[in-house]
């Protein structure tokens, strides 16, 4: 970490930034589903998971808002609605758009960054195979 910086401040800068830059808003809830409310402009975080965890999925979906506020996504994504490969691609996407905010920010992800979006990704090739 960054002297002086603490995984609540991260949270902070991440939230400031999305709701100044996109209009989007995080709401921490025990019952938050770690995901990005398209059509109401809200992401919810599960407040019961450790701050690092949250700070992780914070960024992720700030990915999918980065990604899905750019002009080109219906042509980046042609089969989003439709086709697990898309999805897969966007959350791929979205893990790397997340890297991009984090030094943009200054955030430092330390050790367990790399191994969280490998464990991520995972999940949705698996997904992807059923």
């Amino acid at each position: 970490m960054i002297f002086n910086e603490t995984v609540e401040d991260y949270l902070a800068s991440v939230e400031i930034y999305l709701s100044e830059v996109y209009d989007v808003v995080v709401d921490y809830d025990p019952l938050g589903l770690d995901e990005y409310w398209i059509d109401d402009r809200v992401i919810t975080i599960n407040s019961l998971k450790n701050k690092e965890h949250q700070l992780f999925v914070l960024l992720h979906e700030a990915g999918h808002v980065i990604l899905r506020s750019q002009e080109n996504f219906d042509k980046m994504f042609p089969g989003i609605k439709t086709s697990r490969v898309e999805v897969l691609k966007e959350e791929i996407m979205a893990w790397e758009e997340a890297r991009k905010l984090s030094e943009k920010l200054s955030i430092d992800l330390g050790e367990k960054w790399n191994t969280h979006v490998r464990q991520a990704i995972m999940k949705y090739v698996r997904w992807v195979k059923l």
